[in-house]
């Protein structure tokens, strides 16, 4: 696919009401290459800092997919994670592949992951609400009209990480990351305290999904 054409598809995603046509059986195959880190049930793996996948929003895991694919996403040197990622999304050829793999992981039960990080889930609500809600939904469960993710099933470890990696401009620093950029400048208004209570919160929101 030309740069030209892969632009075209990345605005067309991004257009309101655009309908993703993904062939979630076609996609379980495809994700066979994904089992290793992101495990079997896309439950996720902290330790390989691998996110919860199952039950993501379709458009939102479409985006970021184009996103590695095309380097908007995992080319800082200090993106670990992100840099192992960008050779995986390559690996898938095209759009259509893209849009499969994302339709059978937004096709499965979404994930509740298990909780490491202690906060005050309280305070997290009170912190979300203000902060985060406009986007991502009350209960953090993402919005699909405006392409954010489900909070609730990626995990907190790696919930945590990526805030602070859009503090530090490790992430949302590309000149066409426009919802990234967006996040860099949400990141910057919580504390380490008040991200550890919002990841509480979320938790809790994970097991009432």
């Amino acid at each position: 696919m030309t740069s030209r054409l892969q632009k075209i598809v990345f605005l067309l995603l991004l257009s309101p009401g655009f309908a993703l046509a993904g062939d979630a059986e076609a996609g379980k195959t495809l994700y066979g290459t994904c089992v290793a880190c992101h495990g079997a049930n896309a439950e996720g793996n902290a330790a390989l800092l691998a996110p919860g996948l199952a039950g993501q929003s379709e458009s939102y895991l479409v985006r970021q997919l184009w996103d590695f694919k095309n380097g908007r996403r995992g080319a800082d040197s200090n993106d670990t994670a992100g840099a192992q990622m960008r050779p995986m999304a390559l690996t898938l050829a095209d759009g259509e592949a893209i849009a499969n793999v994302s339709a059978y992981l937004a096709s499965l039960p979404a994930n509740v992951p298990v909780a490491t990080i202690d906060g005050d889930a309280e305070n997290g609500q009170k912190q979300f609400t203000s902060k985060c809600g406009a986007c991502h939904g009350g209960q953090g469960w993402g919005n699909e009209a405006l392409y954010t993710p489900r909070l609730t099933v990626v995990g907190d470890s790696y919930l945590v990480r990526q805030v602070q990696n859009f503090q530090k401009g490790i992430r949302g620093a590309h000149e066409d990351a426009k919802f990234g950029k967006q996040m860099k400048m949400m990141s910057i208004l919580v504390t380490d305290q008040e991200l550890n209570d919002i990841a509480a919160f979320l938790n809790a929101q994970s097991r009432e999904q």
